[in-house]
């Protein structure tokens, strides 16, 4: 901010302050009695000052004992502020130290007169404040620092920008609109401008400038020289302290349907900068997208073909709700950039897929653990419980053998993947080993069935591909009782060492847990459909 011209501005402050805010010399105001201190006799004093929190702002409270009156002025050259306590003397004990806190840069206690104790708090600038009697505390008085201005800016350079107000503390706030020419106006309430007025330029698309003044001691008032009156939302910023969000409620431009395949997408355009907050039902098997801070025209956006995938709708006066249906078998993602959202219905490729996903161990049966504690029971729970949300989200139905820390039987887990007719079930495991350097992936199938030993190498290569582990083979053995007794393909996936430093420290890894995860779910669907020669695999 420009700071020049600052004697005018003082002295307009001062001329202010005089007007509206201060009582005139000579003039007092009562303040409560208190109980004389101890010691004190029936001396009336001023005990002491001390500083305390108000919502941010600088506050300092007097305590005082017996009956005055007081008055507070500003001065400037150098700025301070005088408070005179009328019928109170400075205590004995009285101390300032330790009392300075940007901007007071000190404060100094005295005899002014014979029954007037003076009190000056010395200022970096001259600012507002709020001096009264603090309820319910007799003898007290509450000096408030004004808050201060301290930016104004936008956040982006769109058609409806978000203008943020950063103040030293939070404040209250009033807006109101002037038409021909159209401009918004907002009041801060308790807030100083440090310098003088200055003007800050808009974004030439709906604010043309911003002119900040100081409209009188106690309020800032901006003026935002507009193109035309829109709505606007004003709220406290959930994450920066002192910060005001000026948003402007947003007008819907457009919104397309393309028709791809069996599913499709839809495009909405907005004149600023959208959020979307989407919930999916399943019951209904729509998602519903709600927009707040927004708006549209009815009839500009009604639907002018049967085929209209999507509908809109006003769900309160600030949020539109759009809602689109999402065919059984397909799957949506939803993706916003600044003021465009995109949503694509596409085919889930493990639609109508029952996959059954094993956690290894359990309950009282620990598995390996590592010498640092890692048990393996806990390791494959958790990958399992991803690997599950990572396959529905391809459209599989998902069952665990196991969603807590219980013991189950082998033979009691096959059952479950046999009664539901699975499509394939995969038992999570982490191998171990009395040589501490052995490392690897080991998968595990039944030597006598193909697609077993075909799913083996799917999950295999894919895992591999992600970790850059290395691989101890694509094993046979009749004796595992899970790919032996199950009715559909099963492997057992043994997903590194934990007896070996190196790889238990990465399975600790969350990141690298992911990257198993990712590496079966594309293994899934290399199994169930190939890819072609030549053809990319994601």
């Amino acid at each position: 901010m420009k700071r020049s011209s600052v004697g005018l501005v003082i002295s307009f402050l001062l001329l202010l302050f005089s007007i509206y805010v201060l009582p005139a010399q000579g003039e007092t105001a009562p303040a409560s009695p208190a109980s004389p201190a101890a010691g004190s006799g029936t001396g009336q004093y001023l005990l002491g000052i001390e500083t305390q929190a108000d919502q941010g702002r600088l506050c300092y409270i007097l305590k005082t004992a017996g009956e005055f009156t007081y008055q507070s002025f500003l001065l400037e050259n150098p700025a301070r502020l005088v408070i005179d306590l009328r019928g109170l003397e400075p205590a004995p004990q009285l101390t300032t130290a330790d009392l300075a806190n940007p901007p007071v840069k000190g404060i100094r206690v005295s005899r002014f007169t014979e029954d007037t104790t003076r009190v000056v708090f010395d200022l970096e600038y001259l600012l507002g404040y709020r001096l009264e009697p603090v309820a319910g505390e007799a003898g007290e008085l509450q000096l408030v620092f004004n808050a201060t201005l301290k930016d104004i800016s936008f956040a982006s350079a769109t058609e409806a920008p978000v203008l943020y107000i950063d103040t030293s503390a939070a404040v209250n706030y009033r807006t109101d609109y002037l038409l021909d020419p159209h401009r918004l106006i907002i009041d801060l309430w308790e807030v100083t401008l440090t310098g003088p007025a200055f003007t800050i330029p808009g974004n030439n698309k709906w604010v043309k400038s911003i002119r900040v003044s100081q409209f009188d001691p106690q309020t800032i008032r901006l003026v935002l020289e507009i193109q035309e009156p829109r709505n606007c939302m004003i709220s406290a910023d959930p994450v920066v302290p002192g910060r005001l969000v000026v948003k402007t409620v947003q007008e819907l431009k457009e919104a397309t349907w393309v028709k791809k395949g069996s599913g499709g997408e839809l495009v909405i355009k907005s004149a600023g900068a959208l959020q979307a907050v989407p919930v999916w039902d399943p019951a209904a098997g729509k998602l519903l997208i709600d927009l707040p801070q927004t708006t549209f025209d009815e009839a500009a956006f009604a639907a002018p073909a049967k085929e209209q995938a999507y509908r809109l709708s006003k769900k309160d006066g600030l949020t539109v709700q759009v809602e689109l249906p999402v065919p059984a078998g397909h799957q949506y993602s939803l993706t916003v950039e600044q003021d465009t959202l995109r949503v694509t219905i596409k085919d889930a490729p493990l639609s109508g897929k029952i996959i059954v996903v094993d956690a290894g161990h359990g309950g009282i049966d620990s598995g390996a653990i590592s010498k640092s504690g890692l048990r393996e029971k806990d390791l494959n729970f958790d990958v399992a419980v991803r690997l599950k949300q990572y396959l529905e989200e391809l459209g599989a139905q998902v069952l665990l053998t196991r969603d807590d820390d219980r013991y189950l039987w082998l033979y009691d887990r096959v059952a479950i993947a046999n009664r539901v007719g699975a499509a394939v079930m995969i038992s999570i495991h982490a191998n171990n080993h009395d040589n501490s350097n052995i490392r690897g992936v080991e998968v595990w199938h039944h030597p006598d069935r193909k697609e077993s030993a075909f799913l083996a190498r799917c999950l295999a290569e894919e895992v591999l591909r992600r970790t850059g582990l290395p691989s101890r083979g694509i094993l046979a053995s009749k004796d595992f009782v899970i790919p032996r007794e199950a009715e559909m393909p099963s492997v057992i996936f043994e997903m590194g060492f934990i007896s070996n430093k190196e790889e238990e420290k990465l399975l600790r890894t969350v990141e690298f847990r992911e990257k198993i995860v990712a590496g079966l779910g594309q293994g899934l669907l290399n199994y169930f459909a190939p890819p072609t020669a030549g053809q990319e695999q994601k």
